[in-house]
């Protein structure tokens, strides 16, 4: 829900995708050896979400 919050009423580009992405990811707790998947996920949802915006406009 954090991310739905940081996405409504605003643009989709990627600076908010990425904002709702930290939002959400604000709660992750890594485990030893893992901390890299939750920016491996960030980056993994702003470009997921910048490339279904862009198709949505074409």
């Amino acid at each position: 829900r954090a991310a739905e919050r940081a996405l409504t009423g605003g643009p989709a580009t990627a600076e908010a995708f990425a904002a709702a992405a930290d939002a959400e990811l604000a709660a992750a707790e890594t485990l030893p050896g893992n901390g890299y998947k939750v920016t491996l996920m960030r980056n993994l949802v702003v470009a997921m979400l910048t490339e279904l915006s862009e198709e949505a406009v074409r």
